[in-house]
């Protein structure tokens, strides 16, 4: 007689067979189905369950019994339980959660059955019971990682850029359709090996359509929606490849679908780098036009976005017009070999200071040459180094020269590398928290534009001659924003300055400043404190979140002056005086206080919003957040072409109440926000406009 784990491996693999590779590997099943309502409530042996990894999206037929998986969380976060209809057909589905033998959790089937949150590195089980066939997906609640909260993807307009950060990330987006006209996505991959794919579904779950999965890795897909009703796209990884993604909408003017790709050439021949224009026709005519091009072999011929195609080298490859709905038509591209004829550089010498960089620039002939690789090396004087890219970097005070050689023929050039002192350095880290769980706080909307902004606004500026090296870091842990200071801050010198900006939920309490930190850990102001001293030179901190002004100890309604570094960064006052400090503060709002974002526009939409104070800072620096262009050095009050701390924080203070006056009251009263900065009255050039490069 067979026991009952044998009966249960058998109706594993029959399930894991009927499912397919491409799925969750199977689900565990009873042999006899189960009904909807069970009685027990045991977990199966361990190891019996198949795992559910992150970015799948699995199969059950819950008619075969009931399916049991492990799970294993990998961040601490609120986890949505999402069911969604495999076919036409209903479904009924109760999933329970369990950590070992207790039930945390249990909900019926909808899109999402059960929301908790789950601990990093611990163990679950999920368990499924019911009738019909469902899709389940384990998804982080939170924005555009789930279901319930998907990112608006608009027509139009530029691509939409975002991160894969690891294998398995899942992104969902919601289209709203304004007509019936058809639509087409397209998701193109920036990096090698990064395959994507799309599966689009309507409001309540259902499956409607897979995209197009090009040989490069790209998703293509196509289909004609109902007007006023919203859709929602899954796009994930697949495979191991992880990076950038470009995501495009786009509606056509028409209600004509291509059933036809044509390609203005069906073979081409090129000379070594040279190029040509393909052109790709759609039948019917009026079809939509939106095209993807893919090259089968980049090494030897690429294409951009437009059909231009460019040899590389010598060979043969395949370029490909595909369009959303999968019709497709390819150029066969023979590339010869064009030998390089001379070598010359553009100029004989270069000034640089230690620790700066310059490029060696070259001119290869004929412009077509076929292999226009260079090597560089430093043949002389130890005062500069050269990369493979040609690329010169002071290190000492001195000369050297650096010879160019072409790696076809074997043609030389040299030039002369004259390096000075070092200049002062400027860098920048930028720390912005959104997308909080939704156990932790809710979700910052505009911390993104704010960040964005103020990374705009350095690069438009200099500090004594010398630009700024900006950092950005999003939606990071406490421990990942310390470990951010030592790297973005890494080679600080004397002389140096280093700015430290960070937007985020916080707090006042037992004398400290608090940072809310997406994932629910806490960055006091002491650690803060404590990770930037070990930075050399002057260190510029802004804090913009509530509470933020008990850095410096400072409350609305007192005219504390703080004594000793502990004091500006602990919260309360100390006996150590404050001069020789290398550190300057400001500070969004008193200890007591709120600090507050606001739109662009009526709507409170992500896309309008940032926070009063980075606004503020933006525009006394010179840099419109709205616009998003230079403007007016509004804080340079005495017009010497430079902003001071003391000039920055009087502008802020006195933009950011007219800001909130213009937004009106709450609850009854005006909104109250008081800029902080310490040490008071800093006449101390800060920032200057930088040439337009």
């Amino acid at each position: 007689m067979m026991t009952r784990r044998l009966l249960r491996m058998i109706a594993l693999a029959v399930l894991a067979a009927a499912l397919g590779p491409a799925l969750c590997r199977g689900a565990a099943a009873e042999a006899a189905p189960s009904s909807f309502w069970i009685e027990e409530a045991s977990l199966p042996p361990e190891g019996d369950a198949p795992e559910l990894v992150p970015g799948a999206l699995a199969e059950v037929d819950l008619d075969r019994g009931e399916a049991v998986f492990r799970f294993t969380a990998p961040s601490n976060s609120v986890y949505d339980v999402c069911l969604f209809p495999a076919d036409e057909g209903d479904f009924q589905a109760r999933a329970q959660l369990w950590h070992g033998d207790e039930l945390l959790a249990e909900g019926e089937g909808g899109a999402t059955a059960v929301s908790l949150r789950l601990t990093t590195g611990e163990a679950y089980a999920l368990r499924l019971t019911g009738a019909g066939r469902v899709r389940l997906e384990l998804a982080r609640h939170a924005l555009s990682r789930c279901f319930e909260l998907p990112m608006a993807l608009d027509a139009g307009g530029d691509a939409y850029s975002k991160a894969v950060a690891r294998a398995g990330d899942v992104h969902w987006y919601a289209v709203d359709a304004d007509s019936d006209l058809p639509a087409a996505l397209a998701g193109i991959p920036d990096e090698p090996g990064l395959r994507l794919q799309a599966l689009l579904f309507d409001g309540d779950g259902r499956l409607l359509a897979e995209g197009v999965r090009t040989v490069g890795g790209a998703c293509l897909l196509g289909f004609v929606p109902r007007a006023g009703q919203r859709y929602r796209l899954r796009l994930r990884a697949v495979g191991a490849g992880t990076g950038l993604y470009n995501l495009r909408l786009e509606r056509s003017a028409t209600a004509a679908m291509p059933d036809r790709v044509t390609l203005s050439r069906q073979e081409l021949a090129l000379a070594g780098r040279s190029a040509h224009q393909l052109t790709a026709y759609f039948s019917p005519e009026a079809a939509s036009g939106l095209v993807y091009w893919e090259s089968s072999d980049p090494e030897v011929a690429v294409v951009d976005a437009n059909g231009l195609v460019s040899g590389r080298g010598e060979g043969t490859a395949f370029v490909t017009a595909y369009s959303a709905w999968g019709e497709y038509d390819r150029c066969r591209v023979e590339v010869g070999y064009v030998p390089v004829s001379s070598l010359a550089l553009i100029t004989r010498r270069i000034a640089l200071n230690v620790g700066d960089d310059a490029a060696v620039e070259c001119e290869v002939l004929p412009a077509n040459a076929s292999r226009p690789d260079l090597v560089y090396e430093v043949s002389s004087g130890e005062a500069a180094m050269v990369d493979a890219r040609g690329v010169v970097r002071g290190v000492a005070e001195g000369e050297a020269v650096v010879t160019v050689r072409t790696l076809d023929g074997g043609l030389e050039d040299a030039l002369t590398v004259t390096v000075g002192p070092a200049p002062k350095r400027r860098r920048a880290l930028l720390v912005g928290e959104q997308n909080y769980a939704s156990t932790v706080a809710t979700v910052r909307t505009g911390s993104v534009n704010s960040v964005a902004g103020l990374r705009s606004m350095l690069q438009a500026l200099s500090y004594e001659d010398s630009r700024f090296q900006v950092t950005t870091l999003l939606d990071a842990s406490r421990d990942r924003a310390l470990a951010a200071v030592g790297e973005a801050f890494a080679g600080a010198e004397d002389g140096d300055l280093s700015l430290f900006y960070i937007t985020c939920h916080g707090y006042y309490s037992d004398g400290m400043t608090f940072l809310q930190m997406y994932d629910g850990s806490t960055l006091a102001a002491a650690e803060l404190a404590q990770a930037l001293r070990g930075v050399k030179g002057e260190v510029l901190v802004v804090i913009d979140c509530c509470g933020s002004g008990g850095v410096i100890g400072r409350a609305s309604g007192t005219g504390d002056i703080l004594k000793g570094i502990d004091a500006v960064f602990g919260g309360a006052t100390g006996p150590a005086a404050i001069d020789g400090s290398r550190f300057r503060v400001l500070a969004s709002a008193a200890l007591e206080q709120d600090s507050y974002r606001i739109s662009f526009s009526r709507e409170a939409v992500e896309s309008d919003m940032a926070t009063v104070f980075a606004r503020a800072l933006c525009e006394g620096c010179g840099w419109s957040i709205e616009r998003s262009a230079r403007s007016a050095m509004r804080a340079d009050v005495d017009y010497d072409g430079a902003v001071s701390l003391n000039e920055l924080y009087a502008y802020t203070a006195r933009r950011v109440r007219w800001y909130l006056n213009l937004t009106g009251t709450i609850s009854g009263e005006a909104y109250a926000q008081s800029v902080q900065v310490w040490p008071e009255g800093d006449a101390r050039p800060l920032f200057a406009r930088a040439a337009a490069r």
